[in-house]
């Protein structure tokens, strides 16, 4: 990945934090690897663990953030989220997805967050 799209992304992620934590969500981790990827935010919010993938994006010529989430990633974020309830439980409890989209414009600044819970279901 690029220096300038991984600071973009980082950005991306610090504003999501940040909205989510306005919004009442308690930050468990941020970054967690997996053998198969990453989850971007693992968050609390009442009783429900909430896994949130952030996109980012700065220019609309890639089209929408929400829209490059796609079938292939959302079984990878779906497989990262399991292997994070195996390992720190919370397999049986209530768990969601949630997609947040950051619009940035050229010279970073925020224009628009847009955030979708339950945005990702189990497509097995």
């Amino acid at each position: 990945m690029g220096r300038e799209r991984r600071e973009v992304g980082i950005l991306g992620e610090r504003l999501a934090l940040e909205f989510l934590q306005k919004k009442g969500y308690r930050l468990k981790c941020k970054n967690f690897r997996t053998p198969f990827g990453e989850l971007d935010i693992v968050a609390r919010h009442g009783s429900s663990m909430v896994f949130i993938e952030v996109r980012t994006r700065t220019t609309s010529s890639l089209g929408p953030p929400l829209q490059s989430v796609t079938r292939v990633k959302q079984a990878h974020i779906i497989k990262n989220a399991l292997f994070y309830l195996k390992r720190y439980g919370g397999i049986d409890s209530y768990w969601r997805i949630d997609v947040i989209s950051v619009k940035l414009s050229y010279d970073r600044i925020l224009e628009n967050i847009e955030h979708i819970e339950n945005a990702v279901e189990d497509i097995y």
